[in-house]
Parts: structure tokens; C-alpha cells; sequence
């Protein structure tokens, strides 16, 4: 076990992390103006957004393969393949002008099916590199960095795509990905605990099962998958509203990516705020407080939905997100043993991200029937719901916070 936080590996794999997030966000967003250039068509942009996210319904099977192997293999390999992919598209659209649309969404499936073992993977191997009293510093920093490097790689890649081409975004992001490779060659990692073999279910579907009944045994991580898809579901609406009420509202269509702009400062001083007061704050607090504060975030958009309050409101709800997401992946980290933090981790990101995408689905036909700031108030009452589920579970365990769960089938 590492003896401080800033040691070699996690200074490494923060770097790597921050590369690969600037590479994403360049290519999520050339990749969607290489497709509207092509097609003329956000229902095409829609499509290829959908190929990309539905190898996550598989996340609990990759999480299950994730636990068996060690942590920095599969970062390695997803990251050389995604980059190889990447290069490709970026590499076919400059030589012909077009691709093929179907050549686009199959590699579209293959990079989500890639990712499906990166996230599991990169979740398990946070406790393994820094010391237990480092965690929740770990995170912190590891979520502001990220969505900094996010951040500016939104801004770097609209840049590029409007003074170039997508195609030069999309080859760049592919370069990130073979960056990342190579800094996580430097990672080392321990060897994880892992369950004897008596106790190791025979069978991939098995070991999916036994995850799902560690997590059973807590209603803290019962209720998590709930929660994340009460929070998904009433984020959905709301960015689906918020471009159309900026371009139409009094605002502008830039005022938009003010709002996104403020949103990142926001996770990011709510990161901030837990890597300097960790060893004091409560991880179960911060949740409940970060859930109050985008509940009260999303009110106030419902009641004011002009530029001038949905711009503070943006700041609030970044912070809101960071007080939630930051210390819940460390509370995950401190009650799951390490043997089963893949499959854990697999089945929150199989919510978190599929969620989204069938929320706007179901709600897509209503979007324009309803006025846009009813879905703020849909959002503030899914919150607020999540927030009074959150604060039964952890209520109820607070007295056994640290307690071994038992892992006996």
C-alpha cells in the first residue's frame, strides 16, 4: 500500500486520466458536427449517440471480467484500442471527404463496448494506489482534474472543428487514448484480495449474481442504483430544455455553453472543497448536502427559468453534483471489498448511463407539449425524492458505518 497520496502511480494515472478525458471531450463533439455535416440530421446524431451508449446494458458482464483480471490491464487495452479506432474514422474522413454513416456507428459500438471495462477498472484501482485515509482526497482531485481537462477539451475542440476540421479533433482524441497507454505502462499496482477459490462462483452470470448480493447486503448500496436513476432521469429533460430555452428565452445559443462552463466550476470547487477538508467531512453528509443543494438549484430554475438566474443556478448545481458524486464513489470504495468493486461500480455506471438516454426517449414526444420549466420542477422532485431515499438508507446504517459486510453467499 502506497504511504502517501502523491506517489508515482497516482501522480501518473492523474495525468492519464485528465489526457484521455481532454481527448473525449474533443471527439464527442467532432464526432457529432462530423455526423451533422454528413447528414444534415440530429435524428442521425441521436443514432450514433445511441450506439455508443448501449453496449452499456452489458457493464455488469465487464464488471464481473474486470474483477478477475488485474485492474491495469484492461485500462491498457481499452485505451489502445479506442485510440486505434479513433485514429481510423479520424484517418478514413480526411482521405475521402465522407464516411460511411454505418462505418461511424459500428465504431461507435465497438469504442462503448471497449469502454465498458475502462470504467469499472478505473473506479477499483483508485483505493489500491493511494493510503486508505487518502481516498476521499484522491477522488476529489481525480473529479476536479477531470472535469477541468473535460472542460477545456470542450472549448479546444470547438475551437478545432470551427477553424479546421472534425476529422483533425477525432485523430486527436486517438492520439490521447495511445497517450494514456503509455502513462498507465508506468502504473503499479498491488495485487488485489480476491475471494478463495471455494468461495469464487463458477461462471461469469455467477459472479454477476454474487456482486448484486453484496450489494444486498447494504441498503446504502441497495437504494444507490435507485438513486442514480431517479438523478439521471430528471437530468434528462433538463438538458434536453435548457439549449432551447437560451436560444429562445432572452438569452443566446452561447449563453448555453455559459451555463455548461459555469456547471464544471461548480464540480470543480466542490472537488476543491473535499480534497482540503477530507479527513473531516463526512461522505454521507456531503451527499445529503449536495442533493439538497441541486434539488434547491433546479426549484430555482423552475421559479426563474431567465438567463439571469439560470446562470447562478449552473454554478449551484455543479456544486451540487460535486458534494454527490465525489464522496459516493468513495463511500462505494470504503464498503465494497476490492474483489467485488468491478462488478459494484459496473452496475452504477449501467444506470447512470442508460438512464439518461431512455429518460429523454420517454419524455421526448412531451418536450414541446409542456412548458420548458416544468421539467426543472420534474428534475427538483426527482432530486428531492433521491435526497429522502438517501437519507433513509444512510440514517438507518449510520451505526454500522465501518462494520465487515458479510460476504457469504
Amino acid at each position: 500500500m502506497p504511504s502517501s497520496l502523491w506517489n508515482r502511480s497516482f501522480t501518473v494515472w492523474l495525468i492519464g486520466t485528465a489526457q484521455s478525458q481532454f481527448g473525449s471531450a474533443v471527439a464527442g463533439l467532432a464526432l457529432s458536427f462530423l455526423v451533422l455535416h454528413q447528414t444534415g440530421s440530429a435524428g442521425q446524431m441521436a443514432v450514433t449517440l445511441a450506439c455508443s451508449l448501449l453496449p452499456n446494458l452489458l457493464m455488469p458482464l465487464a464488471g464481473a471480467l474486470v474483477d478477475r483480471w488485474n485492474l491495469r490491464g484492461p485500462v491498457i487495452a481499452s485505451d489502445l484500442i479506442r485510440g486505434a479506432l479513433q485514429l481510423g474514422v479520424g484517418a478514413a474522413a480526411l482521405r475521402w471527404g465522407e464516411v460511411p454513416l454505418a462505418l461511424i456507428n459500428g465504431v461507435a459500438v465497438l469504442t462503448g463496448l471497449v469502454g465498458l471495462f475502462a470504467a469499472p477498472a478505473s473506479s477499483a484501482a483508485v483505493p489500491l494506489l493511494v493510503p486508505a485515509g487518502a481516498l476521499a482526497r484522491a477522488n476529489a482531485v481525480l473529479s476536479s482534474v477531470s472535469r477541468g481537462a473535460w472542460l477545456l477539451g470542450s472549448l479546444t475542440g470547438g475551437w478545432i472543428v470551427t477553424r479546421w476540421s472534425p476529422p483533425l479533433a477525432i485523430l486527436l482524441d486517438g492520439v490521447s487514448f495511445l497517450l494514456m497507454a503509455a502513462l498507465m505502462g508506468l502504473v503499479t499496482l498491488p495485487d488485489r484480495a480476491a475471494p478463495g477459490a471455494a468461495e469464487r462462483p463458477a461462471g461469469l452470470l455467477s459472479e454477476v449474481s454474487a456482486g448484486l448480493r453484496v450489494m444486498g447486503r447494504s441498503r446504502t448500496l441497495t437504494l444507490a442504483p435507485v438513486i442514480a436513476l431517479l438523478l439521471n432521469a430528471g437530468l434528462a429533460p433538463v438538458t434536453a430544455a435548457l439549449p432551447k430555452l437560451f436560444a429562445g428565452g432572452g438569452g443566446t445559443a452561447a449563453g448555453y455553453g455559459t451555463f455548461l462552463v459555469l456547471e464544471s466550476v461548480g464540480v470543480m470547487a466542490a472537488g476543491a472543497l473535499v480534497a482540503l477538508l477530507a479527513t473531516r467531512l463526512d461522505s454521507r453528509r456531503l451527499i445529503t448536502v449536495g442533493l439538497a443543494v441541486t434539488a434547491g438549484a433546479y426549484g430555482l430554475m423552475w421559479a426563474l427559468p431567465q438567463p439571469a438566474a439560470l446562470l447562478p443556478a449552473a454554478g449551484a448545481l455543479g456544486f451540487g453534483f460535486g458534494l454527490i458524486n465525489t464522496p459516493f464513489q468513495t463511500l462505494m470504495q470504503e464498503l465494497v471489498p476490492q474483489a467485488f468493486l468491478g462488478r459494484v461500480f459496473s452496475v452504477l455506471g449501467m444506470v447512470s448511463t442508460v438512464g439518461m438516454p431512455l429518460s429523454l426517449l420517454l419524455v421526448a414526444p412531451l418536450l414541446d407539449r409542456a412548458p420548458l420549466p416544468v421539467w426543472f420542477g420534474v428534475a427538483g422532485v426527482a432530486q428531492g425524492l433521491g435526497c429522502a431515499l438517501w437519507l433513509w438508507a444512510a440514517c438507518a446504517e449510520r451505526p454500522a458505518r465501518g462494520v465487515h459486510l458479510d460476504l457469504r453467499p
